[in-house]
């Protein structure tokens, strides 16, 4: 089983969107996964999974002083992979989950602004001494900010995912109808970056040797709620 936890103290990075879409398309693949929201107010993912008529990827709403619980009673309903979406702003959640986190991927829109904020979330990370990716977020083509904020993130010794996600439209839509990029447009673009980011996850956390674009067509695996 492994954990991963999706974090940046900053607002408006995407952590729930990356959170929900690989979840989603770890699910088609295969792997029975799970997500843990421990987001107080927003209650984004568990919003999200509350609006879809799939009942995996399961997702739990947690209290983060209860969050080993929650992971162990998860893993205990067959999770092999639990997706930990957090708060932004609060400090104890983050370092809770970063805790308990087998990897960290901390989501970063390409602004100097969001990538100078993100020690605030690194340096929780490197106390605790986890692994961690930034992974760029929302990210348009040819815009010179782009390769600005890789130089900078560089520039902070931080390391970043070599898959970026893109601003692609059909992320809002899937969120919007209860689905993943990969149910809601499986051969698309953004689609294909989730799935380019999870089989790096995977290869990282050898939670699969290959996990292919064709298996994104098996139907979700259903098991009762918690």
């Amino acid at each position: 089983m492994a954990t991963i936890t999706v974090a940046n103290l900053k607002g408006g990075v995407g952590k729930s969107t990356t959170t929900i879409n690989l979840a989603t398309a770890a699910q088609m693949s295969g792997i029975q996964t799970a997500i843990i929201d421990v987001d107080p107010d927003q209650q984004a993912a568990a919003k999200w999974s509350d609006s879809r008529t799939a009942e995996n990827p399961q997702v739990y709403s947690a209290v983060y002083s209860r969050l080993q619980q929650s992971i162990t009673e998860a893993e205990r309903y067959g999770a092999k992979l639990i997706f930990i979406d957090t708060a932004a702003f609060e400090q104890k959640i983050l370092t809770s989950s970063i805790q308990l986190a087998d990897l960290v991927l901390i989501p970063c829109r390409p602004t100097a602004q969001d990538v100078q904020y993100l020690t605030a979330t690194t340096d929780i990370v490197a106390i605790h001494q986890k692994p961690a990716a930034i992974v760029l977020n929302q990210v348009e083509p040819r815009l010179p900010e782009t390769d600005q904020a890789r130089t900078l993130i560089a520039s902070l010794g931080l390391s970043l995912s070599p898959m970026h996600l893109s601003k692609a439209v059909a992320y809002q839509r899937a969120i919007a109808a209860g689905l993943g990029v990969t149910e809601f447009e499986p051969t698309g673009k953004a689609a294909q970056e989730i799935l380019s980011l999870l089989n790096w996850i995977s290869r990282l956390l050898y939670l699969s040797p290959d996990i292919k674009v064709d298996n994104i067509n098996k139907p979700i695996h259903r098991s009762s709620k918690i």
